[in-house]
């Protein structure tokens, strides 16, 4: 019985090792969690980390199911000054990125940051229904949503958990706000395909854009943030606390 007893607290020691001297993936670098210089460093980090953050592919042990060159948002519907319901969503290019400012707290593990996009875009079906006055929009088929010079605001708010006596990082909610962006939106199959018509149609839905952003950015927001949690936590996983931030 002694000797098994020892063999078991052998096995544990062992596991524990293991999980404590997981290696990162190459291209993931770490950052002294006690350096002065912290939020530059993960500035520097996640600059570095831009073209797998495109690719989903951060090395061989390590892919995240969801990537930010082309990604699904799923469905959204607004019904409200108008009808809009939009399926199918794709956003593209929001792997393009700039990190202008980050404040990181490492005890609690809060990160705020302002990003700037210089262009994205979101593809998907629609369905639209609007009473603008002068005429009545009604179609559907394909639409395009052109984002650009935007900033956004991020606030990741995390936590620590352990996992055979060793702790990790994960990240609990992430809050997307669109700061500044410009945007068009272009409904191919208004008026039955009448393209005359439908570019009128279309100069003027964007000509009362800041409707439209009113009610579906906010939308969007919410479906990037999904996404943006799902890579971190991801990413976070394939270490411990200590491969992430290290005591210099």
């Amino acid at each position: 019985m002694k000797n098994s007893s020892i063999f078991l607290q052998i096995i544990v020691v062992i596991l524990i090792a293991e999980e404590s001297s997981s290696l990162l993936a190459p291209s993931i670098k770490p950052c002294p969690i006690n350096s002065p210089n912290l939020a530059d460093c993960v500035i520097k980090a996640i600059e570095k980390l831009k073209p797998e953050i495109g690719t989903g592919i951060y090395g061989p042990n390590l892919r995240t199911d969801v990537n930010l060159t082309n990604f699904n948002l799923g469905d959204i519907s607004v019904d409200r000054s108008f009808k809009l319901k939009m399926t199918d969503m794709h956003g593209y290019g929001f792997n393009n990125f700039k990190i202008e400012k980050l404040r990181i707290n490492p005890e609690n593990f809060k990160i705020d940051a302002i990003m700037f996009f210089p262009h994205a875009d979101v593809y998907s079906k629609y369905f639209l229904a609007w009473n603008l006055g002068i005429f009545t929009l009604q179609g559907g088929g394909d639409m395009s949503v052109s984002i650009d010079k935007s900033r956004i605001l991020l606030k990741f708010v995390g936590s620590t958990y352990f996992k055979n006596g060793v702790e990790h990082i994960k990240i609990d909610t992430i809050q997307m706000t669109i700061k500044s962006a410009e945007m068009r939106v272009y409904f191919d199959n208004l008026f039955n395909g009448q393209k005359a018509l439908e570019q009128a149609a279309n100069e003027v839905i964007n000509q009362n854009i800041d409707i439209i952003k009113g009610d579906v950015v906010p939308l969007i927001e919410q479906r990037i943030s999904s996404v943006v949690l799902k890579i971190a936590n991801q990413i976070f996983a394939s270490g411990t606390h200590k491969d992430f931030f290290p005591v210099n």
